[in-house]
């Protein structure tokens, strides 16, 4: 049983190490995508299809209001047909019975017409109104255009953050490698009475020291990839 209980040790300890090897390859494969794709992620987001949507209804205004020419001209017209009828009777005196007649013919009516009419208040200021809807799509242009200038800012700022804390983590994930190393080979020496507790536990506090620093920058990295995410309408994370 003392003989068995050293091979479990160093079984787990075995195994811990491919897990983690296997953890820190994950982190040391991670990339960031190109930023001009994450910028043209962004002008696939919710955001600016908003800006195209009143857009284009400023779109279809300007298209009516220079169609509106037309309320200037009127056409009418009615057509009716019918079978006109008339009913009456003779009355030839008291010995001979009523004689009842009924004559009818099909009419057709119909009528054509138009008109043209001057409104000179609209007529005047067509064209201002056309300008006004013109400068009204320009404005949505350029709001759209601000909002993607500063957008591609915070793009940028997140972006370099991701990857300085990328290169801090790479760094980290050396250390670790290490400290995991010192605590496994620090440990098989115990197990032959090669080293003291005291080394063991010393080892055992800069691993933990060690993956606990890997942790907070794979959360703050985490935190800056998804609000890459949000910014940019783009999958990064797995």
């Amino acid at each position: 049983m003392k003989k068995f209980f050293p091979v479990l040790l160093l079984l787990f300890a075995f195994t811990s190490v491919l897990r983690a090897q296997d953890s820190y390859d994950d982190i040391l494969n991670f990339k960031l995508p190109p930023l001009d794709s994450l910028f043209k992620g962004a002008l696939k987001g919710p955001m600016a299809e908003l800006y195209d949507i009143q857009k284009g209804g400023e779109m279809l205004l300007l298209k009516s209001e220079k169609r509106k020419w037309l309320e200037y001209f009127s056409l009418s017209g009615t057509y009716q047909f019918g079978v006109m009828g008339v009913s009456s009777f003779l009355d030839l005196g008291e010995n001979y019975p009523l004689v009842y007649q009924y004559t009818g013919g099909e009419q057709i009516f119909y009528n054509a017409g138009a008109s043209v009419r001057f409104p000179l208040d609209k007529i005047f200021d067509r064209r201002s109104r056309i300008k006004r809807q013109r400068l009204k799509i320009r404005e949505l242009e350029l709001q759209k255009d601000v909002w993607y200038d500063d957008n591609r800012a915070k793009i940028i700022e997140l972006y370099f953050k991701s990857q300085e804390i990328l290169s801090n983590i790479r760094l980290l994930v050396d250390q670790a490698i290490f400290a995991d190393e010192l605590y496994n080979s620090t440990k098989k020496k115990y197990l032959i009475g090669a080293a003291l507790l005291q080394d063991l536990n010393t080892a055992m506090v800069t691993q933990a020291q060690t993956k606990m620093q890997l942790e907070r920058s794979l959360a703050e990295l985490k935190s800056s990839v998804m609000k890459l995410e949000i910014l940019t309408n783009t999958k990064i994370l797995n």
